[in-house]
């Protein structure tokens, strides 16, 4: 199996305080164990790093810096690299996805043809047929059990 994880999956996780941050960890640590293989694109990566950058900065004045850096890294050492091209973009935009980010994720996952299932928080934003998207939970439940 080989699933592009979203940012919201990922900051899920790291921060610990959003509603699916178990099943999200889960997830995260399936992967890091090589019960499937996971993938993010840079897109996704710089989003993490802002979305913490923003949390942390007053939850830990002292160390935010540091373990941006440091759980960034470990997100690289783990999950694969997507790339994301102009042609995502452009499909993005003209596409009927609401969330253009997402839309370009969608499109950069398929192009790569090395993902099977998209893992996210919000599967709504996900609108297209052809790669499916799923919930951590349902992940875990589907294709970790």
């Amino acid at each position: 199996m080989r699933a592009l994880i979203d940012s919201d999956v990922l900051v899920a996780m790291l921060d610990g305080t959003e509603d699916q941050s178990p099943e999200s960890t889960a997830v995260i640590q399936a992967a890091v164990r090589g019960k499937f293989t996971g993938f993010i694109t840079p897109l996704i990566a710089a989003n993490v790093m802002y979305i913490l950058r923003r949390k942390w900065r007053t939850t830990r004045p002292d160390t935010w810096r540091a373990d941006i850096d440091r759980v960034t890294l470990d997100m690289l050492a783990t999950l694969g690299m997507i790339p994301v091209g102009r042609p995502d973009f452009i499909d993005s935009i003209t596409s009927s996805f609401t969330d253009k980010e997402d839309g370009v994720q969608y499109f950069a996952a398929l192009r790569s043809r090395q993902v099977d299932v998209i893992v996210t928080c919000n599967t709504k934003d996900f609108v297209m047929k052809g790669l499916e998207a799923i919930e951590p939970e349902r992940f875990i439940r589907q294709y970790l059990k």
